[in-house]
């Protein structure tokens, strides 16, 4: 099985979408080595940015590992699901849980990735955040949602403590089905694009109280405008 070209109207997901199909299908077997980013812009004719976005995504739900110094290889994605499957079905986790989790583990988390960030961890973030200003504005809700996953699940990998970065992992993939309510929101849209940008202020003033505060309120708006959409879903 090849790559499959993808067509202009077609966003970054698409990329994401074509490369886990290959990976799934072992086409692309654990362990292998992916594609150079040039290679996949030749095969899948788009440009360098969308596939460097992809293999981010990638990463962040575990089907791509990156190798400092070697490149991209295809992560063992089906033990990190079983893994994570029975810890949810004993915890039986609500909403509430989420939220509480994220609160503890991502206060933490911007605290330690302030302190520790480097300038190349800065400017990545604040391209993810940029691209989710964009997928804002032109109102893409599949870009929003991952780039939202993406933004969160970069300041968590500049912690550097694998411990967060495991379990911010497991948490992921059953968050995803409220953070994708959540975009379907009018209302929501602002009230993501300010608090990122807030955050990212203090990782350029190496402010780590501060952030913990910006995150803080984050998760606060986050927990409330989710809690509101969930109780109009269930009326209905």
């Amino acid at each position: 099985m090849g790559m499959k070209e993808i067509q202009r109207m077609s966003i970054t997901d698409a990329v994401v979408e074509n490369i886990k199909e290959l990976i799934e299908s072992q086409a692309y077997k654990v362990g292998a080595k992916l594609p150079t980013e040039a290679q996949l812009c030749e095969e899948l004719k788009v440009s360098r940015t969308s596939v460097r976005e992809a293999f981010r995504v990638l990463q962040a739900l575990g089907y791509v590992e990156n190798k400092m110094g070697r490149g991209a290889f295809v992560a063992d994605y089906k033990k990190a699901r079983n893994e994570k499957e029975p810890w949810y079905e004993v915890q039986n986790a609500q909403f509430r849980d989420f939220m509480e989790t994220r609160m503890a583990i991502e206060t933490l988390s911007v605290r330690l990735a302030v302190e520790r960030a480097g300038e190349k961890q800065f400017k990545e973030l604040k391209e993810i955040h940029k691209l989710f200003v964009q997928a804002n504005e032109s109102r893409d809700m599949v870009r929003m949602i991952m780039l939202d996953e993406l933004f969160h699940t970069k300041i968590i990998a500049c912690t550097g403590n694998p411990l967060l970065i495991n379990i911010n992992k497991q948490l992921l993939e059953k968050f995803r089905i409220y953070r994708g309510d959540s975009f379907t929101d009018k209302t929501v849209y602002k009230n993501a694009v300010e608090p990122h940008e807030r955050i990212l202020f203090c990782f350029e003033t190496k402010n780590a109280a501060l952030a913990v505060e910006e995150m803080r309120k984050h998760l606060e708006i986050t927990e409330r405008d989710m809690g509101l959409i969930h109780s109009r879903k269930k009326e209905d």
